[in-house]
């Protein structure tokens, strides 16, 4: 395994491909921190929602996000997200704040701020940041870079599950049309659109259970 001190696995894909989930295996394998870049992002959206003339006002919006901190947990290895140095992680999952963040992720300048926040992630022994752009922009020089893709249709299905899990009354259909017109704006946008990495590994998870996942990517992983 790499001994350097920029250590840095990208894991970028489409929504509901299991990004998340295989980060955070790989970050448990590794004793590596886990940056959750879409985290960073709800954040600002949960800022902008809490304050209503964020969003006709750029400069106070930055001023705001400048407020974010970020802290590894010792157990989960994933940085927390504090605002005004309280914890704000529980705060983010909302449906409007999803809304809300996806319009600030939008503009240039919130994005050069979350940039310094990301880059301020690196520490040994590395990273796993796990987003949308990570391997493309974010971290173009990470020691591996990994697109993570699955069929829509297993996608939508995951996604139900996990909702009815909930306990959420949710439709396949109206989940499945979701995740499509999320696909489309992810890699029709103009700032940082989803595309694969170059040099990225591409693995399909329609098919491959997590466990089998990482082992692939640990084996990449000690071949690069």
């Amino acid at each position: 395994m790499k001994s350097n001190t920029a250590n840095i696995i990208t894991i970028d894909g489409t929504s509901s491909s299991g990004k998340s989930t295989i980060s955070k295996l790989l970050a448990e394998k590794l004793n590596y921190s886990l940056l959750d870049s879409g985290k960073l992002y709800r954040a600002a959206g949960y800022i902008n929602s809490q304050n209503k003339d964020a969003s006709n006002d750029i400069n106070n919006l930055i001023n705001l996000i400048s407020k974010i901190s970020l802290q590894v947990d010792e157990e989960s290895f994933e940085f927390e997200i504090y605002y005004h140095n309280k914890k704000i992680d529980h705060l983010l999952y909302s449906e409007d704040v999803g809304k809300f963040a996806s319009v600030v992720s939008k503009i240039p300048e919130v994005r050069k701020c979350m940039l310094t926040l990301q880059h301020s992630c690196v520490k040994e022994p590395g990273l796993i940041a796990n987003g949308r752009d990570m391997g493309s922009e974010v971290f173009p020089n990470a020691s591996l870079k990994i697109y993570i893709t699955a069929s829509i249709e297993i996608r939508a299905r995951r996604r139900f599950n996990e909702l009815n899990e909930k306990g959420e009354n949710v439709d396949y259909e109206n989940i499945y049309e979701s995740l499509k017109k999320r696909d489309d704006s992810d890699m029709r946008r103009k700032i940082s659109p989803l595309k694969v990495p170059d040099n990225a590994e591409i693995i399909d998870t329609s098919y491959l259970k997590p466990d089998a996942i990482v082992d692939k990517i640990l084996n990449l992983y000690t071949i690069t």
